[in-house]
């Protein structure tokens, strides 16, 4: 395990019933007064992704307050680019208006199994329930991005938006015959965050001669009292794996990425780490993450610099 995270393991597990059969994938954290809100996307059996939220204790961020099996995203119409599945990817107020910018799937063709691309919604409730701003992606296809503009990560820069995306044309095969997705890690700027600058620039290309094929949601993190750094899940033909680096603005030295925790004996966990998300309560920073399947049996906790009342958290 890193030196500078304690890892609780799995914490919050998929619900399995209902529209909710497996995953709990992509949790992704809101800080309230009263509670801690993740975002995660759950699979039908049709494997078809919705939106969803569960509240967490402020003090015992693994115990639940509030869930309900209602969706707060629902797929999209036939047709649209997020037909098939909607993940949460990243969530910030403007005007008291809660945006969710998320991940729409939809399956295509035996050559082009799915394609990739950026929605988002809104909610004027606190994020109980959110209304799609347009029915059509917000990050459009662009030629060296017709099936990826995806995995978004929204802030503000001085007085512009920026984004940081995942974004691709093609497919690649792995040695079973599997047809899996080649991207990169791209950003590009707008000055609402509504509409967005087109191409994308490349901030970190995958390493071929390493295995790599693409990454899965950056995200910059800044923790009290130290530098940003660039959150990412690595991903090559067999796993992803959570890791970080500092973070400069500029393309990223990929020399630099280091594995964020250590999974080793954890069966949940046991084969990736992928699609972390931190949030701050105090002194305390919390990450939030998938294991093995991307999610499928749930999401798990770890936590660092932790002032301690009562010596910690439980551990169960």
């Amino acid at each position: 395990m890193s030196a500078n995270w304690t890892d609780l393991g799995l914490k919050f597990w998929a619900p399995n019933f209902g529209l909710l059969r497996t995953h709990a994938m992509v949790p992704t954290p809101v800080v309230l007064k009263d509670c801690i809100k993740i975002f995660f996307s759950s699979c039908d059996a049709e494997m078809r992704g919705r939106i969803y939220s569960v509240d967490l204790s402020l003090k015992f961020p693994y115990e639940v307050l509030r869930f309900d099996p209602t969706p707060v995203l629902n797929l999209g119409e036939t047709g649209c680019f997020d037909a098939d599945g909607v993940n949460p990817c990243h969530v910030m107020i403007v005007d008291d208006v809660w945006r969710l910018y998320y991940v729409g799937w939809q399956r295509t063709s035996h050559d082009v199994p799915y394609t990739l691309l950026t929605g988002l919604a809104v909610s004027k409730d606190g994020g109980n329930k959110f209304d799609r701003w347009t029915d059509e992606p917000v990050l459009k296809p662009t030629p060296d991005e017709r099936y990826f503009r995806t995995a978004p990560f929204v802030r503000r820069v001085g007085n512009m938006f920026e984004i940081l995306y995942i974004g691709g044309d093609r497919f690649v095969v792995d040695p079973t015959g599997k047809l899996l997705p080649r991207y990169s890690i791209r950003k590009a700027k707008s000055a609402d965050g509504l509409h967005w600058s087109s191409p994308g620039e490349d901030v970190l290309l995958p390493d071929e001669g390493r295995g790599e094929i693409g990454f899965g949601r950056p995200r910059v993190e800044t923790f009290p009292g130290q530098d940003p750094i660039l959150m990412v899940s690595v991903r090559t033909e067999q796993t992803y794996t959570l890791m970080t680096c500092p973070w400069d603005e500029g393309p990223v030295d990929p020399s630099r990425l280091a594995p964020v925790i250590d999974t080793a004996g954890q069966a949940w966990a046991s084969e990736m780490t992928c699609f972390g998300a931190t949030c701050q309560i105090g002194e305390r920073t919390l990450l939030f993450y998938n294991g093995n399947g991307f999610g499928r049996t749930g999401f798990g906790l770890a936590y660092r610099d932790l002032t301690a009342t009562e010596g910690g958290f439980r551990t169960t």
